[in-house]
């Protein structure tokens, strides 16, 4: 496969058992099929290059009374097929973060009335299909993986756990437009991570939340995915 930016060797995986299970050549009239897997990960023109190569058996009928048909020898013959075609995004993602009014916790190291304000944040995305087919988005596949000390919270239509048993995942039609929000707190006690929070508002007055994954099936059930980069909060 050649891609934009490199050139990757793919490996063969085999369509049934019965063609894993196949040995030696094939008859007039059989076929073999295997599946080759790759993700795209890039924007742009992409080349399938298949290179076949195969020995093409040359029988003879026996001299004998029997009549036996013996090989006598074979070929080989190799061809090459492309096949091009251009990946482009299904899904388009804008995000916003504002923050929101700190949780004051007791901290008995500031004093016997020590409060300590632990950041809390609400991240918004607006997801478009900017494709050509429909999408389905999984109930448990539009995660936000925060980055300590935070932790989040789906405010979507997984929030209510009824709602998510009825399983009714959103569908999304090209261009059409579907809101996600998150709920993104500090969390207390957490440890990993406090310094670096502490240091981005001192010194930049904003901080990295995390990374927002998706997961969707096209309408023949192809899997498509998406990891945004890190999301940061606005400044100050």
């Amino acid at each position: 496969m050649q891609t934009p930016s490199q050139a990757v060797s793919l490996e063969l995986y085999p369509s049934t058992d019965t063609d894993d299970a196949r040995s030696g050549g094939i008859t007039q009239v059989e076929s073999v099929q295997k599946i080759v897997r790759f993700d795209l990960k890039e924007e742009g023109n992409h080349v399938l290059a298949v290179n076949i190569s195969y020995t093409e058996t040359m029988t003879t009928q026996s001299l004998d009374t029997h009549g036996v048909v013996q090989a006598s020898g074979g070929r080989v013959r190799t061809f090459r097929k492309l096949y091009q075609f251009i990946a482009q995004p299904c899904l388009n993602v804008r995000t916003k973060a504002t923050e929101l009014p700190p949780h004051e916790v007791d901290n008995r190291t500031l004093g016997p009335y020590g409060k300590t304000k632990l950041y809390r944040f609400a991240l918004e995305a607006q997801l478009e299909n900017v494709g050509d087919g429909i999408i389905t988005l999984g109930m448990q596949t539009i995660t936000l993986n925060p980055r300590p000390p935070f932790k989040s919270r789906s405010l979507n239509w997984d929030f209510d756990p009824s709602e998510a048993q009825k399983g009714n995942s959103p569908t999304l039609s090209p261009r059409d437009v579907l809101q996600i929000a998150f709920l993104v707190e500090q969390e207390h006690g957490q440890q990993d991570g406090l310094e670096n929070l502490q240091k981005d508002m001192n010194r930049e007055g904003r901080t990295t939340l995390g990374q927002l994954s998706l997961e969707w099936r096209g309408a023949l059930g192809d899997r498509g995915f998406l990891t945004t980069g890190n999301l940061m909060t606005k400044k100050r």
